[in-house]
């Protein structure tokens, strides 16, 4: 796992590098790390026979270059976003080198072109582009989002640069902790620098998905506070803050298990079988890529985001939930921007499980993007079935759907999803199961009920209306002198409730229907032995009756 994140660097170090090396005028590069950045650049222009030039700009700056190159800067340091792109341009080039210029936000100075500047920035850097082809000289825009203006899409190349990398990250820790070994004041306030490999493989893993200025300020807060050592969980704790102020991303505590889940025992079955999916040992054994994941579709409340949840408890791994609402916002691009970072982010904390809850609203307007929109939902959709068809990262995505007409065809086709199981109604053993599980779940004993009685009458229920009734009951005997509820007061409220599926009704027969022959029921388990039993009793049968015929015809 950690080798596939080391490659992903070193593509993206290798994609600048022909990029430059191909006379690319324009390109763009997302990433809160600049400073690893600019690094990467400087490695490039050093690597050759002859030293590449790289200049920088930012508003707070100004223009500077490596001591090699000052001679080449304008006498004015600080020079305006048009003044340092006219400098450029009317820059002497060198044939036996390259020309860099690295512009710090400056796409976000650009996004709106408000002013007559910025506009003819943009138109700038398009003449600049059809310059530079046959010059050696490149424009770098380096920022922490892509807002790109339409103008420079069909020029510009864009590049993905990953977060840290395993061997980065180790290669940091490492350095910490020599720090420390080395720092006589930490030593006597008692702080571990000793730690064993699978020690600091835990904290390497606990910082996949910071910069490396995030893990440094983390592993010195913890050097100068009480934590006494790197802890992983402490790290962990902060990562999630992190994700969680991305806006984009929610980092979900997960507390249940597969025993808070009545029934659905085909899903369980079909998770137990790849629990150990993202192991060495299945690769090993020659499966294939990891699974790419599982769409729940079916009635509300029937349990499809309570399995999602579960899922990250019995796999031991964390639950990233993406809001697609948030991924959507006005401003130009930045949609198709905010999903290649949930992605992003999601890859690198792999192995993890990505959540994507109500699918069906975030990409029901996708059909009629091109007249509503400008496509934006469009391209947004296809840049997640890609990342779902192409992927190699180990990313469960779990989806959770209820109105299957309002999810776009390419969705559902094979290759995206492993499996996609249809959640209906609880049988009369599963509700039986579900009534036990939210008497438990609330300190009381489920002999005490006549649970026959409420499967019997409540043979519409979800199991969410199962766990709004015993609450309901609850609340009634509480109410009445705080007595303790009984079987009665929960039929009570099973009788005073009018279940989703009269309300729906149709539309559930619809769901029923579509998924007869289109889904796998989460209930039910393969039960090749007693399909293979039936066969022999049926081949049984007929060869009894071909003996029969036999004997007539004598």
């Amino acid at each position: 796992m950690e080798n596939n994140k080391v490659n992903e660097h070193r593509k993206s170090m290798r994609e600048l590098d022909w990029q430059i090396r191909s006379n690319r005028p324009l390109i763009a590069i997302c990433s809160h790390e600049e400073k690893r950045i600019i690094d990467a650049i400087k490695f490039i222009a050093k690597r050759g026979e002859e030293e590449w030039a790289v200049f920088q700009w930012d508003l707070a700056t100004g223009l500077t270059t490596t001591p090699n190159f000052e001679h080449l800067l304008p006498k004015a340091k600080f020079v305006t976003h048009i003044q340092v792109l006219d400098w450029f341009r009317e820059l002497k080039e060198n044939i036996n080198s390259y020309h860099i210029l690295v512009l710090k936000d400056f796409l976000k100075i650009i996004q709106d072109e408000n002013t007559l500047d910025d506009k003819r920035a943009v138109r700038m850097l398009r003449n600049m582009a059809q310059d530079f082809v046959s010059q050696h000289k490149t424009v770098i825009m380096l920022n922490t989002a892509l807002h790109l203006p339409e103008d420079l899409s069909k020029t510009c190349a864009v590049i993905d640069w990953p977060l840290p990398e395993y061997e980065h990250i180790e290669d940091k820790i490492k350095k910490v902790l020599e720090y420390a070994n080395k720092n006589t004041d930490l030593k006597k306030k008692g702080f571990q620098t000793e730690y064993s490999d699978v020690e600091v493989q835990e904290i390497i893993r606990a910082c996949q998905g910071l910069t490396l200025q995030e893990i440094e300020l983390l592993c010195t807060y913890m050097m100068i506070s009480d934590s006494m050592k790197l802890d992983p969980v402490k790290i962990a704790s902060v990562k999630r803050d992190i994700i969680r102020k991305t806006g984009l991303l929610d980092w979900i505590e997960v507390e249940q298990d597969f025993s808070a889940i009545g029934g659905l025992k085909g899903v369980k079955s079909w998770l137990n079988q790849r629990k150990d999916a993202f192991t060495t040992d299945a690769k090993e054994y020659g499966l294939p890529d990891n699974p790419k994941g599982i769409l729940f579709v079916g009635v509300q409340g029937a349990g499809k985001s309570l399995m999602a949840r579960c899922v990250a408890s019995f796999w031991q791994l964390p639950l990233i939930r993406l809001d697609m609402g948030k991924i959507f916002s006005g401003i130009v691009g930045s949609s198709e921007e905010n999903i290649r970072t949930a992605i992003k982010i999601a890859e690198s904390v792999s192995p993890s499980l990505l959540w994507m809850d109500e699918l069906d609203k975030g990409m029901s307007g996708s059909a009629s993007s091109n007249q509503t929109d400008g496509g934006t939902a469009a391209r947004v959709l296809g840049s997640f079935l890609t990342w779902m068809q192409e992927k190699k990262s180990p990313v469960l995505v779990i989806a959770t759907a209820n109105d299957v007409s309002q999810l776009p065809p390419e969705i559902l086709r094979k290759g995206r999803f492993d499996e996609i199981f249809f959640v209906d109604l609880p049988s009369d053993e599963e509700r039986h199961e579900i009534f036990k599980i939210h008497l438990s779940k609330r300190k009381r004993d489920p002999e005490k009920f006549d649970i026959d009685s409420l499967v019997k009458y409540s043979s519409t229920f979800t199991g969410a209306e199962i766990e709004a009734a015993i609450i309901s009951a609850m609340y009634e005997a509480f109410d009445d002198n705080k007595r303790e509820f009984t079987s009665d007061d929960i039929l009570s409220a099973i009788e005073d409730t009018v279940p989703l599926a009269v309300t729906m009704k149709e539309q559930i027969d619809g769901l029923r229907a579509w998924a007869n022959k289109r889904a796998r029921h989460a209930s039910k388990t393969k039960k090749k032995k007693v399909i293979d039993d039936d066969i022999i009793e049926t081949k049984k049968s007929l060869m009894a009756h071909i003996d029969i015929v036999e004997d007539e015809d004598l």
